[in-house]
């Protein structure tokens, strides 16, 4: 067989072959494999480009003998069999194979971990049963969290003028944005601290409580009758809301067969679904309870502001009654209409090997797909080779309960034991965190999404929280009835739908892929804004509200998917949670610092329109900041089998 001519192949084929149930070889040009070795995308840091230029990946055959010929890394065999580059394969997407021959030499790779190398043989699984039942209902459930994440996002610049135009309820234009402030000290510590406990206390119950959570307190918001009650009420809602987009990423991509991955990007579908859905309830209740037409700070009516009372104002209560019963119908839906299955990923993090071939059977019987073929026998070898190669296993702990895992008999945890495992478990999570850095390419990585989120966050929230005001402002201005600056609200978000399923074409362009997506969405992000400040007129301000909107769902689909793909499971929920953490405190800040330009204006129309640019500028500034990180990403991820 001919060598490649192409000049990555050629480098590659200069690398030691070895079998997959070898010990791993080291060649003085691999010296510094452990450095680069990257967790949850790559076994080796010459691969990276191999991953990108091939676009076929198919997984070799178990007929073959173990003293067959087989190709030079970088190209296949004669038969047409596996792409070999050094380490373990990944398929790409597009041809992940359907065959059920594979044997655990063929997946175990020497590089991995043993709970790596079971991830992998489950992964495996769930490709051979391929998109069913389940996976569809996964999809449309953790797809409503995110429909949530925006739903309330978007609410809560939607109130904001009526709420000024209530003057008992003491909230104008130099402290609403606190409102929003509020929520995203909730959005923060949700972020955080659920991002934990899905790798502590599991993906299940998180993915219950969230929805309880942000439910009960959202049906509690109607009946505020302060400004300071209706913050601390709307934090809470954040703390539920902000668990969602981590645990939802989390749990979709680990129950996706690899080759549906780009599923997680249309998850984002239901964001601007949940965005519509909040303008839609808005221009139903609000123009027609509220007791005035525009901001109670450009109307300079005092009498028409004095009469304006709590029982005249009732729009924006039904409205947070309205959002509350809808997020409690989602969690009813997920609790008592779906049965959810732990991840096998997290059951294997657990050491409750078992359970996680059992929810693998579980999840076959409901899709009506083959048996998995592995069995507890399987672990078993996976641990005595990672044994053998590294020296002890590497997976065993301290605790006194026996794993499943390890062939001994399970007997059932005291609800004490459970919760100093717990315990212990949430401790180690903090140390997981120097997994990060535990590579020159992973703290690269790592370090570059961080910005990005910081950027984008502030971006986004200063573009919610504040287009539509101005938006309702300058219609005021130029007699705009309030009802159709709601309508037009509709219009703006309805284009975000199509951004997310765009979002999902251009992620599978080999040459463009989820980096290069997401580079250009950001930066006309960016500049959309700043084009709205040379613009005057209500149809031009729509066009550009369309034109920023569209490309922050776009931008936005792909970079939630792209996150969780970069880690492994066993640290995946916590860095998606932390990444979103730092985003969130970025939202915290970003109001203020555009409520303090917003509302310091002054009182003349000169004055206002001048508040109004240099809020925008200071949103597409910083957002400016994503493109030139993301640019910067030392690799792709399509195509990689996650584990």
């Amino acid at each position: 067989m001919s060598a490649s001519t192409d000049p990555d192949q050629e480098e590659y084929q200069h690398q030691p072959i070895r079998s997959p149930d070898s010990p791993r070889i080291d060649s003085p040009s691999s010296s510094n494999s452990s450095q680069d070795h990257l967790l949850g995308a790559f076994s080796d840091q010459r691969s990276i480009k191999m991953m990108q230029r091939s676009d076929s990946y198919k997984s070799k055959k178990d007929g073959s003998s173990e003293g067959e010929e087989r190709s030079e890394p970088g190209t296949r065999n004669a038969a047409g069999g596996q792409l070999w580059t050094g380490v373990a394969p990944v398929p790409d997407t597009d041809r992940v194979s359907r065959d059920s021959d594979l044997s655990l030499s063929d997946l175990f790779d020497p590089q991995r971990t043993a709970k790596e190398n079971k991830s992998l043989l489950m992964s495996y699984e769930l490709d051979r049963m391929e998109m069913g039942r389940y996976q569809w209902c996964i999809f449309g459930l953790c797809g409503l969290g995110y429909f949530i994440d925006l739903l309330w996002a978007q609410a809560l610049g939607l109130i904001a003028v009526p709420l000024k135009n209530e003057p008992t309820f003491e909230a104008s234009d130099t402290n609403i944005a606190t409102l929003s402030t509020a929520f995203n000290v909730g959005l923060t510590v949700g972020a955080f601290t659920w991002g934990i406990l899905v790798d502590v206390v599991g993906r299940r119950w998180s993915f219950y409580l969230t929805c309880l959570f942000s439910g009960v307190f959202g049906i509690a918001t109607g009946g505020s009758n302060s400004f300071l009650t209706l913050r601390i009420l709307t934090a809470f809602v954040g703390f539920g809301v902000g668990g969602n987009i981590p645990i939802d990423t989390t749990i979709t991509l680990e129950a996706l067969p690899t080759r549906r991955r780009f599923l997680l990007v249309l998850l984002s579908l239901f964001q601007p679904v949940g965005v519509l859905v909040a303008s839609g309830i808005a221009y139903g209740f609000i123009p027609t309870y509220s007791c005035a037409s525009g901001s109670a700070d450009i109307s300079g009516n005092a009498a028409a502001e004095a009469s304006c009372t709590s029982h005249e104002n009732r729009g924006w209560r039904y409205y947070l009654f309205t959002l509350g019963a809808i997020t409690m119908g989602i969690f009813l839906l997920r609790f008592l209409v779906f049965t959810f299955h732990e991840s096998p990923a997290f059951l294997i993090n657990q050491r409750r090997d078992e359970e996680a071939i059992a929810v693998v059977k579980r999840i076959a019987k409901t899709n009506k797909a083959p048996q998995p073929q592995f069995t507890i026998q399987d672990f078993q070898e996976i641990d005595r080779r990672c044994a053998e190669l590294h020296g002890g296993s590497e997976d065993s702990d301290e605790d006194d309960l026996v794993s499943p895992g390890n062939g001994g008999s399970v007997r059932r945890e005291t609800y004490l034991q459970s919760f100093r495992r717990a315990s212990r478990t949430f401790v180690t999570q903090f140390k997981n965190l120097r997994i990060l850095f535990r590579s020159p390419i992973m703290a690269r990585a790592t370090i570059l999404l961080w910005l990005t989120y910081m950027a984008d966050f502030w971006g986004f929230n200063i573009a919610g929280f504040f287009l539509p005001q101005i938006l309702a402002a300058r219609g005021a201005a130029a007699k705009v009835p309030l009802s159709e600056t709601y309508r037009d609200y509709v219009a703006i978000y309805a284009p975000g739908i199509v951004a997310c399923l765009l979002g999902g074409l251009l992620i599978e362009i080999p040459r463009l892929g989820r980096q290069w997506s997401m580079v250009i969405a950001s930066a006309l992000m960016a500049v959309s804004m700043f084009l709205y400040t040379i613009v005057d007129s209500q149809a031009a301000s729509v066009g550009l509200n369309v034109l920023e909107y569209f490309m922050q769902s776009l931008f936005n689909a792909i970079l939630y998917a792209y996150t969780p793909e970069v880690y492994p499971s066993a640290i995946r929920g916590t860095a998606a949670g932390f990444t979103s953490t730092l985003g969130r405190v970025a939202g915290i800040v970003a109001p203020l610092a555009g409520g303090a330009l917003f509302g310091g204006g002054g009182d003349t129309p000169e004055d206002k329109i001048q508040a109004y640019k240099n809020v925008l500028y200071l949103g597409g500034g910083v957002t400016l900041l994503c493109p030139v990180a993301l640019a910067l990403l030392p690799f792709e991820t399509r195509g990689v089998r996650s584990y």
